[in-house]
């Protein structure tokens, strides 16, 4: 495996080697047991940040400050489940939305090798604003539904939905902790959520926003970096970083890194909270 790695790069320059390379990575890491990780408390294999646990600190001490005053948590873009084993080890119900399907498999070993109490729903889908089939760029924690994201060209097909449509009925009446990290799709997915951004439940949302970072070839700044926020403020949301210094981000930042294309934000994650709610009302101050 490692000899493979190496010639990895010249591998990929013919398509036959290419394929029986991505066939052995995936077959060797669906035969690895799934092992106890001490840092996470847990059985998890994954990507090796996520089985250190050093994997997204600000982050994830973020989701773990905001897991203890949910009922449900909603993880699109689940990879192989590193915040769905966080959120049901902590003994709060999830459901992962994971379109790959070696991660959907690796996130399954993970799932029934620790026999979780929580309830636990998976949906092997991409979600967006529309129904039907798309193509995923790339693979790992790096898919995106955005052909060229970090230069990703490789494709395969997989089934879409909205979340309004498909997971709107397990979480009514039920206050979410919603996690997105879907590689540059963001805004589809938002914009089919429109019965959670609008619940009366006070749901909390994290979303990686890329600013400049990934973007396919000739674009610079997100595209759809104002809409995103502008959409989530027109829903009552208010953003901040989602880091230690929860820096609360203005609708007018966005729009002067639009027009300036320098980046000042800083993060790429961002926290969303209803108006009504402060930082101490969510518990993270």
């Amino acid at each position: 495996m490692r000899l493979i790695q190496l010639l990895k790069p010249v591998i990929e320059r013919f398509p036959l080697l290419a394929a029986n390379y991505r066939f052995s990575r995936d077959w060797f890491k669906l035969r690895r047991p799934v092992l106890y990780r001490d840092k996470l408390g847990f059985y998890f294999n994954g990507p090796t940040e996520m089985e250190n646990g050093t994997f997204e600190p600000e982050e994830t001490l973020l989701f773990e400050s905001l897991l203890g005053s949910v009922d449900t948590f909603i993880n699109v873009g689940a990879n192989t489940g590193y915040y769905v084993c966080k959120a049901l080890h902590a003994g709060v119900d999830s459901i992962a939305f994971e379109p790959n399907q070696l991660n959907v498999n690796c996130l399954l070993k993970n799932i029934a090798t620790n026999r979780f109490r929580g309830v636990f729903q998976l949906f092997p889908m991409a979600l967006s604003e529309n129904v039907g089939v798309l193509p995923l760029f790339g693979a790992d924690t790096g898919a995106s539904l955005l052909e060229g994201w970090a230069g990703q060209m490789d494709s395969t097909l997989v089934p879409v939905s909205t979340l309004d449509l498909t997971a709107s009925s397990s979480i009514s009446d039920k206050r979410c902790l919603i996690l997105i990290d879907i590689e540059g799709a963001e805004l589809g997915c938002l914009k089919g959520s429109t019965q959670l951004l609008s619940a009366k439940e006070d749901n909390v949302f994290i979303v990686e926003i890329c600013v400049t970072e990934h973007m396919p070839l000739g674009t610079t700044i997100n595209p759809n970096l104002l809409e995103t926020f502008e959409l989530m403020s027109a829903f009552d949301y208010v953003a901040y970083s989602a880091d230690s210094k929860l820096r609360k981000i203005e609708l007018s930042e966005i729009r002067n890194i639009v027009k300036t294309s320098i980046d000042t934000l800083g993060t790429h994650n961002f926290l969303f909270l209803k108006a009504n709610l402060s930082l101490s009302d969510a518990g993270l101050l």
